[in-house]
């Protein structure tokens, strides 16, 4: 279905399931390991004996050589990635006298979620992994519904170096990676998509351990003009409709006869289109700057000239890049932000792994940085703060 607007407000039902899932989470907290042996044969309709995954090595000698082939290659593509923006290890400088400067140092206990729905998507265990494995993370632990532990998964974990493979799905796996139990162990932080549950899950724990973000349905925006292939117009947005009928995918063009062989193909789909024509190019990137979606796709000419304009969206492609090679192997993470939260923050990268700490050495700071000190601790009334700092370089 195609519509000629965009809607104002987007569906969220995600605060009405908040109550449900908190008793999950608290019966996680209070029974553990028996309370997700519970949920798991109530939701997953799956009876475990055991919460690890114990035949990893087995499982992964079922991969296909092509298929690990594949793997192998993706994995380098997004290490490199990776590795290409990774900080150094201490960046600092020198003012009025004062040292000073960051260290960055890795987060050392990481959970990802890996998300089973109607399939297994190993892709997202490298997505979130690999940024890990850059970073330097020590112990990574992955979760992910019984029914969709796949050898692929198994394969990806060894590559990774995953302490442990848990078979738990849903919000009870995030609930046990937040507060741990008698077999899952407590991590520092949580990273990886899901449903409404898991995203709800992430929120209410996320006062007591870091997470990546809130994802939600996908999104595409394609901005196109004259110059653009109609064809890979519409593959890509049907590309990315195969995530569900939830997924918000938009077309911004100059053009009248793209409009026309766009809609008049995507008319056949189940999925709703909003496909709406604009007076520029600037005007397009106005709107998507205010969308700021997921995945943004500039197919116009001079795409290079435009992208510094662009000031919120997840991940960018130019051209006639498709999005789908962000979401497997052009390096960029296929974790990225929904809901219009590229505008406060970017997709999964080695940054979600690392702790950026502050330090400062003043051996002979400049004295107007001492008493400009001491006159406002005085003025907050903090006069043993001014008391500590005078002593010293008086």
């Amino acid at each position: 279905m195609i519509k000629r607007e965009l809607p104002k407000d987007r569906p969220n039902d995600f605060s009405k399931i908040i109550p449900d899932v908190e008793k999950i989470i608290n019966y996680v907290k209070t029974k553990g390991d028996e309370a997700i042996f519970e949920l798991e044969e109530k939701f997953d309709k799956v009876k475990l004996t055991s919460l690890k995954l114990n035949n990893i090595e087995e499982l992964a000698s079922q991969v296909s050589e092509d298929l690990k082939k594949s793997i192998d290659i993706i994995y380098s593509q997004i290490y490199e990635f990776n590795n290409t923006i990774k900080p150094p290890n201490m960046i600092g400088g020198s003012f009025n006298g004062v040292e000073y400067g960051v260290l960055w140092r890795s987060i050392e206990k990481v959970g990802i979620y890996v998300p089973g729905g109607d399939k297994a998507y190993p892709s997202t265990l490298l997505m979130a992994g690999v940024p890990a494995i850059v970073a330097g993370v020590k112990e990574i632990y992955v979760s992910s519904p019984p029914n969709k532990i796949n050898p692929v998964i198994a394969y990806i974990s060894l590559k990774l170096n995953v302490k442990e493979v848990y078979t738990i799905g849903g919000a009870q796996a995030i609930a046990a990676m937040a507060y741990g139990t008698q077999t899952v162990k407590k991590v520092d932080k949580i990273v990886g998509p899901g449903n409404i549950y898991v995203q709800a899950a992430k929120y209410l724990v996320s006062s007591d351990v870091g997470i990546d973000g809130i994802e939600g349905p996908t999104e595409l925006v394609i901005i196109a003009d004259e110059s653009a292939n109609p064809n890979n117009i519409i593959l890509d947005l049907r590309a990315q409709a195969e995530h569900g009928r939830l997924t918000f995918l938009v077309l911004l063009t100059t053009s009248d006869k793209l409009i026309e062989i766009v809609t008049r193909e995507l008319d056949k789909d189940e999925n709703t289109y909003f496909v709406l024509k604009v007076n520029s190019i600037d005007e397009a990137i106005d709107i998507a700057n205010e969308v700021a979606p997921e995945h943004l796709s500039l197919q116009v000419e001079n795409a290079n000239e435009y992208l510094m304009k662009v000031k919120n969206a997840g991940a960018i492609t130019l051209g006639s890049t498709p999005p789908a090679l962000i979401d497997y192997s052009a390096g960029p993470n296929h974790i990225l932000p929904t809901n219009s939260w590229a505008k406060i923050r970017g997709g999964v990268s080695v940054y979600d792994y690392l702790k950026m700490i502050m330090y400062a050495s003043a051996k002979t700071p400049d004295k107007k940085v001492i008493e400009a000190s001491k006159i406002l601790a005085k003025y907050e009334g903090f006069n043993y703060h001014a008391d500590s700092i005078g002593v010293r370089y008086e």
